[in-house]
């Protein structure tokens, strides 16, 4: 449902650049197709280069309000509302993120935390470590000193400590399945009072953690960790393979498929179905929440005891 312009300005600024980008970049796509119009014909009407429309829709460059209001009129779009609508996703998209000030080094990371940012679900699925999103800060100082140089560490801390505060400022309904190797993991001297923030914060009536036990056998879940976010805004699913063969890795059917290192997938559509039903099958195989937040807590006391052994 189109909302009004009011509405529109009234919520400018809740999804993040990222996402006002997608929800702009699709747009002038969609509107180009429903013209039949090919990119080199916009540009020679505009008197503008071809790689200035691809990197347009492919949201590689910011698009200014004269540009799009040029490109509006161009396609003949008189619709006011649409217009206004459009006007203020581009506005919103020039606007820096919260996380632009961490320079974040891999690509897919930081598209990642553009589109987590305006997220309204995420299903997490993590066989490896807790989830950074529901890490302490010790804990997250302990496992980040493990692959990240020394000067580096208080950073990647710092942003992992902001984006939570972020997201559990705007609330999204969280969904994690845990497998039983990431509570049962001894990192450093930190794993009682991580197990019991898990469990503090499986209170959050938006959060469900589930932990799927070694008596569950081989899942999906140990292909590698993965997230897949969703939207109450016309954009398509997003997944976010995490250190996915020669670095992180995201796959959108409304963006670029953006990997490190060259790591790409055929099929994006496809890719996220099997995402999409790998996940649903965890939770055939993970204990129900109580008996999830149950194990925590005695594995947290036996964690405990074990220490001052």
């Amino acid at each position: 449902t189109r909302r009004s312009s009011d509405l529109l300005e009234m919520n400018a600024g809740s999804y993040g650049r990222v996402v006002y980008s997608a929800l702009l970049t699709n747009a002038l796509k969609s509107i180009r197709h429903a013209c039949n119009k090919q990119q080199k014909s916009v540009a020679d009407a505009l008197d503008w280069s071809v790689s200035k429309i691809i990197r347009i829709e492919n949201g590689s460059v910011r698009i200014s309000k004269t540009d799009l209001e040029a490109l509006l009129r161009y396609y003949e779009v008189k619709d006011k509302a649409r217009i206004d609508e459009l006007v203020i996703w581009a506005r919103e998209a020039r606007i820096s993120g919260w996380w632009d000030k961490y320079k974040i080094p891999d690509k897919a990371f930081e598209l990642y935390t553009g589109y987590e940012s305006g997220a309204t679900s995420i299903r997490m699925s993590q066989g490896l470590l807790v989830p950074g999103i529901l890490q302490t800060e010790s804990y997250a100082r302990e496992v980040t000193s493990t692959y990240t140089t020394p000067d580096r560490v208080a950073s990647v801390v710092l942003l992992r400590l902001e984006r939570q505060k972020e997201v559990f400022a705007k609330a999204p309904e969280q969904y994690h399945f845990l497998d039983e190797a990431v509570i049962r993991r001894r990192v450093g001297d930190v794993m009682p009072d991580q197990l019991r923030h898990l469990v503090e914060v499986a209170q959050r009536p938006e959060m469900t953690i589930r932990v799927v036990p070694f008596t569950a056998g081989p899942h999906f879940g140990l292909r590698g960790p993965f997230v897949l976010l969703g939207f109450d805004v016309p954009l398509d699913n997003v997944l976010y393979l995490e250190s996915a063969r020669r670095g992180d890795l995201l796959v959108s059917e409304d963006d670029a498929v953006s990997g490190q290192g060259g790591a790409t997938v055929d099929d994006a559509a496809d890719e996220i179905a099997r995402y999409e039903d790998g996940f649903e099958s965890l939770g055939k195989l993970a204990l129900d929440p109580a008996d999830s937040l149950e194990l925590i807590e005695r594995v947290a006391v036996e964690t405990a005891l074990l220490m001052v052994l």
